[in-house]
């Protein structure tokens, strides 16, 4: 049977009925399942995406919430001569309100903290990853080549980096476009020279385009974790050898 997906609290949660809570638990206890699964297979993306996207969403719809609480009407029950305030006694939330305070409270530490394996390791699996140029760099790295190799075989992508810069750095990567270009095999008597060699015989624009490998010490998915770090490192490289 498939398992249920987690869609969580949406933004429109206030004005709908009460969630079920259990049933919200489950789902989001399987969704953690499946993301500690990938993590488990050094799968990255979209997992990381998916989950900032979910605890921004989320932290917007807890200030709602208590935006919608601080208004609810509160009895006075005293007087506060130090700071001079009214002392109210607590608002008293629907079971709308109540669902959803129950809902965010279960949700967001068990998300955070899934955030956080995967930021933690992003930074080991990155650590992993050598970068080194092919030849002598151009005067202009904003586009050039890729060569992602593991084992015998390098993945070559074209890139493009765009003149500004995305000043997230967890979305950096989404800045560096990729088009996949050929697969080769790397050995003795055809080495990255020779790669960047035949490239320049292509329709490229100069006659010395930007290139650079990236090794990886371990197997890693090269859509879900490769390619994205390798895209960041070299975003990196890139904003350095600029500044």
């Amino acid at each position: 049977m498939e398992t249920l997906g987690w869609s969580g609290p949406s933004d429109e949660a206030i004005l709908l009925a009460a969630l079920d809570e259990e049933l919200e638990q489950y789902r989001l206890l399987a969704y953690l399942q499946r993301v500690d699964a990938d993590y488990l297979a050094h799968k990255l993306y979209p997992r990381l995406d998916e989950l900032r996207t979910r605890v921004a969403q989320l932290r917007t719809l807890q200030a709602r919430s208590d935006e919608l609480l601080g208004r609810l009407p509160r009895e006075v029950i005293g007087l506060d001569l130090r700071h001079g305030e009214l002392v109210r006694a607590q608002a008293a939330m629907d079971e709308r309100l109540r669902a959803i305070e129950a809902s965010l409270t279960f949700a967001m530490p068990r998300l955070q903290q899934a955030l956080e394996r995967g930021w933690g390791l992003r930074e080991e699996l990155s650590g992993r990853i050598h970068c080194t140029p092919v030849g002598l760099l151009p005067l202009s790295t904003r586009e050039g080549y890729l060569l992602l190799r593991q084992g015998d075989e390098a993945v070559v992508y074209d890139y493009t980096l765009p003149l500004l810069r995305d000043t997230d750095a967890d979305a950096q990567y989404h800045s560096v476009r990729t088009r996949y270009v050929c697969t080769c095999t790397v050995g003795l008597g055809h080495t990255y020279e020779h790669i960047k060699a035949e490239l320049v015989r292509g329709p490229w624009r100069s006659s010395n385009p930007a290139t650079f490998v990236f090794e990886s010490d371990i197997r890693l998915p090269r859509i879900e974790t490769f390619m994205p770090l390798a895209k960041q490192l070299v975003y990196e490289l890139i904003g350095h050898s600029a500044a």
